[in-house]
């Protein structure tokens, strides 16, 4: 068993997903299953429940969970504390982001990044965007990726870059014509949209 495989187990037990376990650990989703029955058979347990309902831990899917993320805290700060005597920039990066930005953008700064400094961990968890938020706030990650941030004076916030927001509908729409829409506009319209839990909705 190795540390690597604890990390792909914490990873797919916080997104919820094969497929984005493998992208997080540039892998293929057959080998995050291939460590996930490995690890089972290490323990001679099931990790995690097969059904095509939500994804969901066992009771010792769970408890393997919670002392993953201590072992994997545990190496990270020997092996910082161990560059650190080299005098090597070392040291974990812990972030927090929604799934869009965590899969789709910060993936060349993380590559940038990581080839200026090769020697820092950087630990990505994918969560809602409400859950970013009291991550940050409680000091669990040491910085938050939204989409839309929400004032709070208790926060530094940081633009990354400005997005613009598109309408696509039927040519035939009467709003197909217009160059530019206003937010008003859509009052009254159907729509596909975000969850309405979800701040850019």
């Amino acid at each position: 068993m190795q540390i690597e495989s604890l990390k792909v187990f914490c990873d797919l037990a916080e997104t919820e997903s094969f497929t984005k376990a493998a992208t997080v650990n540039n892998v293929t989703q057959s080998a995050v299953s291939q460590q996930i029955s490995s690890l089972e058979r290490i323990f001679k347990s099931l990790l995690i429940e097969r059904s095509k309902k939500k994804f969901r831990l066992t009771r010792e899917g769970q408890v393997l969970y919670e002392y993953s993320k201590q072992i994997i805290g545990t190496y990270d700060a020997l092996h910082s504390k161990l560059q650190e005597i080299k005098d090597i920039i070392s040291g974990t990066i812990r972030v927090a982001t929604i799934y869009s930005i965590g899969l789709h953008d910060l993936p060349p700064y993380l590559k940038k990044f990581l080839k200026a400094y090769p020697t820092v961990n950087v630990h990505v968890e994918y969560r809602r965007a409400n859950q970013v938020y009291e991550d940050v706030l409680g000091n669990v990650v040491d910085l938050g990726l939204v989409a839309y941030p929400v004032r709070d004076n208790k926060l530094e916030i940081f633009p990354l870059r400005k997005d613009m927001l598109v309408l696509i509908s039927h040519p035939q729409h009467p709003l197909a014509k217009h160059r530019s829409i206003k937010m008003k506009s859509l009052a009254g319209q159907k729509f596909i949209g975000f969850q309405p839990d979800i701040p850019t909705r």
